[in-house]
């Protein structure tokens, strides 16, 4: 990801993140230093076309050879037998783009590992040769053309509304922050072979077990906090689904059996060891927790491999709305109201409707009388609290439709449907970084990235910035809030207090039909999360995914670094010294950086300091002053949300584009916050205005009507706009009428 002038600026002033208990800064490198520097490499000189074309060749049949044995000894998963796998690679499931993309890519991996061994090339020479060859002037077919040819589209410069999948929002890019396009990078990935090998230790060693790395380092502690709220956590979650999903690789469309190991596994097989005397997962018998890798991504080049980001990277509430026409309009209602399709139950009220693969969705089948929800996201029913917040942003949409039908009585059923999630969109923006974002990095690093919200005026759209979402980003950084997630989720109720362990609330969200929405949304915002820290619940850690009536489920902090060495996410230390720390080559130094006491934790799994993951590195760093997170995760943070930001044509703040919001409705947006939405679309009839913050005297409960509210209105067309308009839809209508006669002229 290249850098723009501005964000040069901001990594000058990230020394300052990077500050020790005494207040002193480290003194970072110049920032020359840290740019990403290509280096010269010299492929060998037997290097030609030719090499390259046998190569290509050669990789053909060794795929071709490879499926043919997969199919004959294929080991499809039975979902009813290992349910937290199944569950797991159903939320992570590959599409069908995505699938097709794999393929083509296929060719281009196994051809570069094919030139790895006939030329014993070095890291660097794949990164920096292969990567860099111009392969299609080496081809004698159309392998590349073909290729890249997935990435061209047509765009409209007058287009009002994002199209689904993300294309076309930067118009000199189209292909920018799509779905199912590759993920960026930070800095290079580090693979054990240069190619696509997992992650080792410096010295060549493996690296420590995923599972020690959970027992030893994110153990279980109930250590609440008393500043911000488990909303907090939910909300890091639901924003999460609307920007990051990296697939899981299949076999033939199918889910992939990984335990126990065998040797004629496929090698998408990337199982995760428990060892015999676990102290958990020894009692069940348990030596293994079936994983697969992610699923690669079409670069049309060779070189290392990158991942896939399934959805959008941009912050567009697709996660409501679905990543295509054909996704949205099943979840429309069609009616001429434009609102989204809903059922009204009797408890529950208004709700999405029910699921339309019930049998294979790994959910329904919990309730025989009951099943789980339709959302435009695959992970919408796993737990109840993050099925509740989409529950809230339907209501909205609905909400909003239904009013702006009765202000602009001449609008269809387009125009009513995508204003509504245009500007559901944008309250999703208004909320992340007016809210939510401020408590996550802090004010001041606020201001330092440029992320603040504006009191007046416009900001301006950047076509040079890139929106699509890092790696580094989505690996690591952004799980940060795995270590704040409860055990235990309240339901508050008049007063009362009732609610469940996480463990029972996995794809069971059925006491939503039953009116749990409002006592699940007062338990969120009136209850603390678990501090940021190295520590994450048992209920995440041993019982993830676990179907209720089970004793075990998936490890949570296993997958995270198991993920990070599949993605080829380099260690924390390298990062660290990216976003402006010091290179750091001694132990002692991460007593700096690192909370008390947990160096000699490290020191004692991890041979060597830059053998660190990212992931249990970033959480065991201090938080900055007023932040909730620590430097590292800070940086990654900042210029992630800048991309998304002004790398995002449609971001509701710029103006003087086609899509960009009037002055007065632009004010009307910002009126609004998380704790109004709950209010409009619940039965709550009070909550403190910043609902990611406990309750105090600074963040007192308010009754909900006292909170502002957005002013629809300030949509509402003038006569002569709407006169415009009936015109020309009356012109459009004769024309397409004439035209009719024309083509069948014996009807009439």
């Amino acid at each position: 990801m290249l850098l723009s002038q501005q964000e040069k600026f901001v990594l000058i002033h990230l020394c300052y993140l990077f500050v020790t208990l005494h207040g002193q800064a480290f003194n970072p490198s110049p920032l020359s230093q840290r740019e990403r520097v290509t280096p010269s490499v010299v492929l060998p000189r037997s290097f030609t076309p030719r090499s390259v074309q046998e190569a290509f060749s050669r990789a053909v049949e060794i795929i071709s050879s490879r499926r043919s044995t997969i199919s004959a000894r294929r080991r499809p998963q039975d979902p009813m037998r290992n349910i937290p796998s199944a569950r797991h690679q159903r939320f992570l499931a590959s599409r069908p783009r995505s699938r097709r993309l794999e393929d083509v890519q296929e060719r281009f991996e196994e051809a570069t590992r094919v030139l790895l061994t006939e030329f014993n090339l070095t890291p660097e020479q794949i990164l920096f040769g292969l990567a860099e060859t111009d392969l299609a002037s080496m081809l004698t077919g159309n392998e590349v053309q073909n290729c890249t040819n997935q990435f061209n589209f047509s765009c409209s410069r007058n287009g009002r509304y994002r199209t689904f999948d993300g294309t076309c929002n930067n118009l000199r890019h189209p292909s920018w922050g799509m779905a199912s396009s590759c993920f960026e990078r930070l800095v290079e990935p580090d693979y054990a072979d240069g190619t696509a090998e997992k992650r080792v230790a410096v010295s060549g060693n493996p690296l420590p077990s995923p599972r020690r790395i959970s027992l030893e380092l994110h153990s279980h502690l109930d250590n609440p906090t008393d500043y911000v709220t488990h909303m907090f956590m939910a909300w890091g979650q639901f924003l999460d689904h609307d920007i990051s999903l990296s697939p899981l690789s299949r076999v033939n469309n199918e889910l992939i059996e990984c335990c126990p190991v065998s040797d004629e596994d496929p090698p998408q097989c990337d199982p995760i060891l428990i060892a015999r005397d676990d102290p958990f997962y020894n009692a069940f018998g348990i030596d293994c927790l079936s994983n697969v890798r992610s699923t690669m991504c079409s670069t049309c080049s060779l070189g290392p491999r990158q991942q896939t980001n399934q959805v959008t990277a941009y912050i567009d509430a697709s996660h409501i709305y679905g990543l295509s026409s054909n996704e949205s309009m099943a979840l429309r209602s069609n009616d001429g109201t434009g609102t989204m399709r809903f059922v009204t139950h009797p408890q529950g009220g208004e709700l999405p409707p029910g699921s339309s693969i019930p049998n294979e969705d790994q959910c329904s089948f919990q309730d025989p009388n009951l099943d789980c929800f339709e959302t435009g996201d695959q992970r919408a029913n796993q737990h109840p609290a993050l099925t509740s917040l989409h529950v809230l942003f339907l209501r909205e949409h609905n909400r909003i439709a239904r009013r702006l039908r009765e202000i602009n009585s001449n609008w269809d059923e387009e125009r009513l449907y995508q204003e509504s999630r245009r500007i559901v969109g944008a309250l999703m923006q208004q909320i992340t970084y007016n809210e939510y974002l401020p408590l996550v990095i802090g004010p001041e690093r606020m201001e330092w990235f440029d992320l603040s919200l504006r009191r007046n005026g416009f900001t301006q759209y950047d076509e040079t910035v890139q929106a699509t979402l890092v790696n580094e980003f989505s690996t690591a950084a952004y799980r940060f809030g795995h270590s704040m997630i409860n055990s235990f989720f309240p339901e508050i109720n008049r007063g009362s207090v009732s609610g469940s362990r996480l463990r029972d609330m996995f794809q069971y969200p059925f006491g939503i039909y039953r009116g749990q929405l409002d006592g699940l949304c007062a338990g969120l915002a009136n209850s603390p999360s678990q501090k940021f820290d190295r520590h994450m619940v048992r209920d995440v850690t041993n019982h993830l995914y676990q179907p209720r009536g089970n004793e075990s489920g998936l490890d949570l902090a296993s997958l995270n670094v198991n993920r990070g060495r599949d993605h080829g996410i380099p260690g924390y230390t390298t990062l660290v010294e990216f976003c402006g720390g010091p290179r750091i080559t001694s132990w002692n130094q991460l007593d700096r950086l690192f909370q008390r006491g947990l160096r000699p934790l490290f020191q004692r799994l991890y041979e060597d300091v830059r053998d660190i993951d990212l992931f249990s590195g970033g959480l065991a760093e201090r938080p900055n002053q007023g932040a909730v997170i620590g430097p590292t995760f800070t940086c990654i943070m900042g210029i992630q949300f800048y991309h998304l930001k002004y790398g995002d044509r449609f971001f509701f703040e710029h103006g003087a584009q086609s899509g960009s919001f009037s002055s007065a409705q632009l004010r009307e947006i910002k009126k609004i916050t998380l704790g109004k939405l709950m209010c409009q679309n619940s039965g709550l009839n009070d909550i403190q205005p910043n609902v990611f913050l406990y309750p105090s005297n600074r963040n007192a409960p308010s009754r909900c009507d006292d909170l502002p509210e957005i002013d629809l209105n300030a949509w509402r067309q003038s006569c002569s706009i709407c006169h415009k308009e009936t015109f020309q839809r009356k012109k459009k209508e004769e024309k397409r009428h004439r035209m009719f006669h024309l083509i069948f002229p014996r009807i009439f």
